[in-house]
């Protein structure tokens, strides 16, 4: 199972984290975040490069995101909006890796992805919270993922943590769950995660 700490920031912390091993680390481009990095940020270069450095965005133009993959230093693209086939082709092209994350609640939800026709190279799945963009640190139904018939492997997020970390694992053998996806539930504050905590989210994955 690979494994996902999102929403990092600060460099000293972001090098702590990346001694523990995660597979992808994400940083957030959406200025109404508390997570939210900055338009001048620049993912630290001690980030050893087995660790696929993820850009978020919400709705932001395909234009500004390639050119902040190169000045930033990341190859994968997070898309929380309403970006679609459109957004997905062009990044595709650019030649970047694209997550397409939905907000779930409903079975209806999990059946949005048959909307597309450019396939992302994942679907993360995030808890629904009313009309609120990006993640809420709230779990959803798991059972919901019933619905999902594609072939395009999933994120899960949404309020995982250490001590549903073990039933996500048991889920995952159900459904085409590769990653889990870590962001609030190990942190101190918006953007600060808790080493302790991401070490014994590591140690129970292997």
């Amino acid at each position: 199972m690979k494994w996902k700490v999102c929403g990092m920031r600060e460099s000293k912390n972001c090098e702590e984290v990346a001694q523990v091993n995660p597979d992808f680390m994400g940083f957030i481009w959406a200025k109404k975040s508390p997570r939210y990095v900055g338009e001048d940020y620049v993912i630290p270069a001690t980030i050893p490069n087995h660790i696929q450095k993820v850009g978020v965005f919400v709705n932001e133009k395909v234009d500004k995101i390639i050119e902040l993959s190169k000045s930033a230093g990341f190859t994968w693209v997070q898309l929380h909006g309403e970006e679609g086939d459109d957004e997905i082709d062009t990044l595709h092209k650019a030649g970047l890796k694209v997550i397409k994350a939905l907000s779930v609640a409903t079975r209806a939800d999990v059946d949005e992805v048959n909307k597309f026709v450019n396939l992302p190279d994942y679907f993360l799945f995030d808890t629904k919270k009313g009309k609120e963009v990006g993640g809420t640190g709230e779990r959803f139904d798991w059972n919901i993922l019933e619905n999902y018939k594609l072939n395009v492997p999933l994120i899960l997020a949404g309020g995982l943590d250490e001590n549903n970390l073990q039933e996500a694992l048991t889920i995952s053998k159900k459904y085409p769950i590769e990653v889990l996806d870590f962001n609030s539930k190990l942190e101190l504050s918006p953007g600060v995660k808790i080493v302790s905590k991401v070490s014994r989210v590591s140690e129970k994955l292997k």
